[in-house]
């Protein structure tokens, strides 16, 4: 009877410990991360929900004689797709920064004038920078024209991490979006996510200008509250 009742209770162990292997496995098992396709859509769909973003972008490596846009700082929105800020430009021979209002289809500059003035900005070769948040056609679109994209490694973004994912472009998404580029060309991209999933950072390297390789490396951070463009 002691055996039996011994043979009872070891058995009876067997299955609590079981029972509670199975239980810890499943809550620290990790959560599936996802294809770098389905991380990336998510990045995008994070970051456009933002109520407003800070934009920056800076080109390197353009020729000498290029005509349009190297550099531009200032604050977006996705709705109605809105920018204000500046753009480093070239226009008309001239070198400088112009401070610019696009709301939609419609875009303001002031160049050497005290107020702004309606211009089309392709006359320039710039893109219209409010059509850079239109969540078909702008910036974050280009994640959905990305080939064969791949997660990468991670880099330092200030006080973030970013996990980085690469992959290529066609030609003519960057030529419609930029108003430059080789529409015959391929485009290298990488894009920064931060810990929260939401898309920082999107280098563009590749035939922006005929005869030359450069980059555009555009930086965009979300923000808290709402911030009001209106058409001036």
């Amino acid at each position: 009877m002691r055996l039996k009742g011994i043979a009872i209770a070891g058995t009876a162990l067997t299955f609590v410990a079981l029972g509670l292997v199975g239980c810890s496995s499943g809550e620290d098992a990790p959560a599936k991360e996802g294809t770098p396709t389905e991380q990336l859509a998510a990045a995008r769909t994070n970051l456009e929900k933002s109520p407003a973003v800070t934009f920056t972008l800076e080109a390197t490596g353009l020729p000498g004689k290029a005509i349009g846009v190297s550099g531009a700082k200032g604050t977006g929105l996705f709705t109605p797709p809105s920018f204000k800020g500046t753009l480093n430009a070239t226009i008309a021979g001239v070198t400088g920064t112009v401070d610019v209002i696009a709301v939609e289809q419609d875009v303001y500059m002031k160049f050497f004038t005290p107020g702004y003035n309606k211009i089309d900005p392709a006359t320039y070769g710039a893109p219209n920078p409010a059509q850079l948040f239109n969540k078909e056609t702008g910036i974050t679109s280009l994640i959905g024209k990305t080939q064969a994209p791949k997660k990468g490694g991670q880099v330092r973004d200030g006080s973030d991490v970013l996990t980085t994912y690469t992959g290529t472009v066609p030609g003519t998404a960057v030529a419609d979006l930029f108003v430059i580029g080789d529409r015959a060309g391929t485009f290298d991209v990488t894009y920064g996510v931060t810990a929260e999933k939401q898309l920082r950072t999107v280098l563009l390297k590749g035939p922006f200008y005929k005869g030359s390789t450069s980059t555009y490396s555009l930086r965009l951070t979300s923000l808290a509250q709402p911030v009001a463009i209106t058409r001036p």
